[in-house]
């Protein structure tokens, strides 16, 4: 894990280096949301001329990007292999004279990697997760892909390790850099209208933030849900994020009967002001990497339940920082949620111990500070 120690002074020439960001799609996703906020830090502390492409799709996060003054565009990909989009990006790069690419999962190495040594550039690439990466060939891909990078780096140690022995990355190659988050948008974060939520002040709120996909196990949580209402009238599942499994989830929660008791809220913005907002925060997956809406969530002090899988053991520890379950498991995960429902202390316990923990290891200016030194390290190269 990182420390809050500072790294030392980059020293910076007069001339902004051009840097560009490869991410999948302009959604406020995991990946979407280190890159933003990465361009954002170098932007103010100078030195680089940042832009992020998307292979894929535009999102909400064009909006933000343009009110942040950083130029972004998406490629609207139209298949697997769309070499419209690798030509595209070759020419953004020229035209730009980008020096340094950073690339974020396997599929925009691909493109972006591939573009940035046609281009002339330097390449930097990142692996958020491991459980998409499962296949042999899929690995071998990686591999081959991974020669086209300076450096790899993975956002949680079990991700390093996987990287070094399954996939087969040189171990003088890797380097782990936790996903950090600023710490201050979420200590000050103010709660929302519980009107606003279409939730009464007496409702105990439970929040979700992740992508509606079946392997963030939304579905799972529902049933879980339905559960803990037999007891829990007033509970209340607030689920923040979009995604490809939406219909399917709507549909299940109105077979489970949960019209009154779940809210759909889309793709936000505010995910500050929602987290305040929950008296409670869940990750039901049933696969993951290290995700960032735990860390955001501990940086609220907020009591979390999460399943054990992926990197999620590194980042909550049982019974100090929250609650760890089976994934796939709706009665355990019920009756966590209800343990805390009925134990105000321990959620208070819980929720300042994981405001220490991501103080001392994810604070997300070490998280920048580390970054720019594999740049700088690269770039020097």
């Amino acid at each position: 894990m990182q420390t809050t120690m500072r790294g030392p002074a980059v020293k910076q020439s007069h001339t902004p280096v051009p840097l560009a960001q490869v991410v999948y799609a302009l959604a406020i996703g995991g990946s979407e949301s280190l890159a933003h906020r990465l361009v954002r830090s170098l932007k103010e502390r100078g030195g680089y001329a940042c832009s992020i492409y998307a292979v894929d799709r535009t999102g909400p996060l064009a909006a933000m990007l343009a009110a942040d003054g950083i130029p972004c565009m998406a490629f609207a990909r139209r298949r697997r292999l769309d070499l419209r989009v690798l030509i595209g990006l070759i020419a953004r790069f020229r035209s730009n004279k980008t020096r340094l690419v950073h690339t974020h999962h396997i599929g925009q190495l691909l493109y972006g990697g591939l573009a940035a040594r046609l281009a002339g550039a330097r390449v930097v690439h990142t692996e958020h997760e491991f459980y998409s990466l499962a296949r042999p060939r899929t690995q071998r891909l990686l591999r081959g892909l991974t020669t086209l990078a300076d450096r790899v780096t993975a956002v949680a140690p079990a991700v390093t390790a996987f990287l070094r022995e399954s996939v087969g990355v040189a171990e003088a190659k890797l380097q782990t850099i936790a996903n950090g988050v600023p710490l201050d948008l979420f200590r000050s974060a103010r709660p929302l209208h519980r009107a606003a939520l279409g939730c009464d002040d007496d409702d105990f709120v439970i929040g979700c933030v992740a992508r509606l996909s079946p392997e963030k196990g939304q579905a799972v949580l529902l049933k879980a849900v339905q559960l803990l209402r037999e007891k829990y009238p007033r509970v209340r599942l607030l689920l923040i994020g979009e995604g490809e499994d939406r219909t399917r989830l709507r549909r299940f929660a109105d077979e489970l009967g949960l019209n009154g008791g779940v809210r759909f809220l889309g793709m936000r913005s505010d995910v500050p002001e929602l987290i305040a907002s929950c008296d409670l925060v869940v990750l039901p997956s049933l696969q993951e990497g290290s995700p960032l809406a735990l860390v955001e969530a501990l940086a609220a002090g907020k009591a979390v339940v999460a399943t054990e899988t992926g990197a999620i053991p590194e980042l909550i520890q049982h019974g100090q920082t929250g609650l760890l379950v089976p994934p796939g498991n709706p009665r355990v995960l019920s009756a966590a949620l209800g343990y805390l429902i009925d134990d105000d202390e321990m959620r208070r316990k819980l929720g300042g111990q994981g405001i220490q923990m991501v103080e001392q290891h994810f604070d997300f200016r070490v998280t920048a500070d580390r970054y720019r030194e594999v740049y700088e390290s690269v770039l020097a190269r």
